[in-house]
């Protein structure tokens, strides 16, 4: 984990301000303790992509939230659609044929 210093240092062009607009909408959701707050590689990896939408792409900040539960909810569908794949392939072959004919496809999604 990471402090602020830290994390500013790594983007230099983050404002202060916008980082606690975006704790404060819970778009960064970083630990805290008496010194402040603390940043875990996944919300570094989360401050890198709002940067990225906001800096470098011009997103407004109102926006930002949406496009981000957007993001998560594409992760999680990805997620749940390789754990569904990995249960398909447990499967006896007559039942992996079946739920690819199915499917109407010769292979399954999420199997790549």
């Amino acid at each position: 984990m990471i402090r602020e210093t830290e994390l500013f240092a790594q983007f230099v062009y983050l404002e202060r301000q916008v980082l606690l607009t975006w704790i404060d909408e819970g778009v960064i959701a970083p630990h805290s303790d008496d010194q402040g707050y603390l940043f875990d590689r996944l919300d570094e990896a989360r401050v890198a992509l709002a940067c990225d939408l906001h800096y470098r792409m011009g997103l407004e900040h109102a926006s930002l939230p949406f496009i981000l539960s957007l993001i998560d909810q594409l992760h999680d569908a990805r997620h749940h659609l390789r754990a569904l794949a990995r249960a398909v392939e447990g499967q006896p072959e007559t039942v992996r044929q079946e739920i690819t004919r199915l499917l109407g496809g010769d292979r399954i999604p999420g199997n790549d």
